[in-house]
């Protein structure tokens, strides 16, 4: 299907921030020819993309004690509670998926709801999230692969920066090449984790199985708190099942494959996820919160002394997969966003352009790469602190919260959209499942925002929610002068999108998407 400017009658009506009259369907696009490659994707490979984004051998293997550091053995609830608020994100999610298909996820969505210059917003910290995951999860690879081969952690960067050249080669690639690689490495990932689940599960861990990690009793630091910031990293382990949504554009039937790669992936990470915060709180102990949250590699020791020494090292070298992988999708969804953004001219023209070859977004991958390769070296070599573990996991926690910050900005603003959306578009309008559930999303997100804040984290983390909201003021300013001097940009965003119309009719959509 081509690419077109898109005026839907069903959507005609939702509130924008009233910049004029719609434009021509026919409009030329800007830009040339910004088309991606359109169908060559499943309902496989947007799968694909979302469980590898989601990264579950790095985000066990590196997230986990972070989040232990804090809510000790009470970690599985804060996957618990973040989990809840990624389920209803994810209801939203389908919701906008099931009437239109589009690069621009976020950006779209949000100015189709709360109008454009909000829109606009959604994007620009949305793509400074994807930003911020590319250095963070290069750290990690870079990190671990450091620790695998006994390496000084010296080298770090200059493995950041080998991993950094390789990544650019396989982004600029054919998009399937890309999904099918994510597809065999997070299949092979996830069975080693849940290799280790079984067996510690089955033994019960320390002292036996218990429903204790799932109260407020077991944190290192002020109880509900504890569990509250301990949200953040939850949600930022999470990332990633919504990211089937920015190939839209690429991928066959998007309004039935997307949805369900949405709601496949969600409940594939929070099932994982909480099983396997569990495992390593009772395989340490409930009472020995303390202990998890200080072994940086705790899923290796685990699986070390369940397993034996040989399966420790095959979960790092699964986390060091997962970790350059997460790379990979993280750059594949973000040059979509950047590519359209530039496309309807929100960004400079030249990042929009596609590979004539490959018909990916040749020049957005390598500015990201270039980008991202210059905040690792700032941020390691600047604000590398002892207090995270040396330079690549200050690196890797850095971003991992920071990203997370602006990302759970957007996710609010996504839930607080969908009210109208539904609103106005659903023709069986449902209270608890159109308003209550995005609420519930809202609330969750703001909660991990205050316990991100308070009480303060240590440094370089506490400079993060600055951070964020500076790079928000400046997105605000940004848009503010583009409505002032460039009107007709203005206006064209949210504007293309590669398939829109009502909701498909039932019996083409699969059961669990039919509410």
């Amino acid at each position: 299907m081509e690419v077109r400017i898109v005026d839907s009658m069903a959507l005609r009506s939702l509130p924008g921030d009233g910049d004029g009259a719609p434009e021509s369907a026919d409009r030329e696009i800007p830009n040339g020819d910004p088309r991606l490659a359109h169908g060559v994707l499943s309902t496989l490979d947007v799968i694909a993309v979302s469980v590898t984004l989601i990264a579950p051998g790095m985000t066990m293997l590196l997230n986990l004690p972070g989040i232990a550091a804090v809510a000790g053995g009470s970690t599985p609830l804060a996957f618990l509670i973040g989990g809840a608020a990624c389920l209803a994100l994810a209801f939203v999610v389908v919701g906008f998926t099931r009437r239109m298909a589009t690069a621009g996820y976020a950006y779209t969505y949000v100015s189709r709801t709360l109008g454009k210059s909000a829109g606009f917003v959604a994007g620009w910290l949305y793509g400074f999230c994807m930003l911020c995951a590319i250095p963070m999860a290069m750290a990690a690879a870079a990190f671990l692969l450091t620790d695998l081969l006994h390496l000084s952690t010296h080298w770090w960067f200059p493995l950041f920066v080998a991993g950094m050249a390789l990544l650019v080669a396989l982004s600029v690639a054919r998009i399937r090449i890309a999904t099918r690689l994510l597809l065999v490495v997070g299949t092979a990932v996830v069975i080693i984790i849940l290799i280790v689940n079984i067996a510690v599960t089955a033994k019960g861990g320390a002292h036996g199985n218990t429903l204790q990690p799932f109260t407020f009793a077991h944190t290192n630091r002020g109880g509900f708190s504890g569990v509250f910031y301990g949200i953040i990293l939850a949600v930022s382990s999470f990332l990633g099942f919504e990211t089937a949504a920015d190939f839209g554009e690429e991928t066959s039937m998007p309004r039935r494959s997307v949805p369900t790669a949405v709601i496949v992936s969600v409940l594939f990470a929070i099932v994982l996820y909480l099983w396997t915060a569990y495992t390593l709180t009772i395989g340490f102990g409930v009472s020995a919160g303390t202990v998890f949250g200080a072994d940086p590699f705790a899923l290796k020791t685990i699986a070390d002394e369940y397993l034996g020494h040989g399966f420790g090292t095959l979960v790092e070298v699964g986390g060091v997969l997962s970790a350059f992988f997460l790379c990979v999708g993280c750059m594949t969804a973000g040059t979509r966003t950047l590519h359209a953004m530039s496309r309807e001219g929100a960004l400079p023209a030249w990042l929009g352009r596609i590979n004539s070859r490959s018909r990916t977004p040749a020049n957005a991958s390598v500015s990201l790469a270039a980008v991202a390769t210059v905040l690792a070296a700032a941020v390691g070599f600047g604000l590398g602190s002892d207090n995270l573990g040396g330079q690549p996991t200050t690196v890797y926690y850095f971003f991992a919260t920071l990203g997370t910050l602006c990302i759970v900005m957007v996710f609010i603003g996504l839930c607080v959209g969908s009210v109208i959306f539904f609103r106005r578009t659903r023709p069986r309008y449902n209270l608890f499942l159109h308003a209550v559930i995005p609420v519930i999303g809202v609330a969750i997100f703001c909660a991990a925002l205050y316990g991100s804040v308070y009480p303060s984290p240590v440094y370089p983390i506490n400079l993060t929610p600055y951070l964020a909201h500076i790079w928000l003021m400046i997105g605000i300013i940004v848009v503010a002068v583009l409505r002032n001097r460039r009107p007709g940009t203005v206006r064209r965003i949210g504007s293309i999108v590669g398939e829109e119309g009502p909701d498909l009719p039932r019996e083409r959509v699969p059961w669990w998407l039919t509410r």
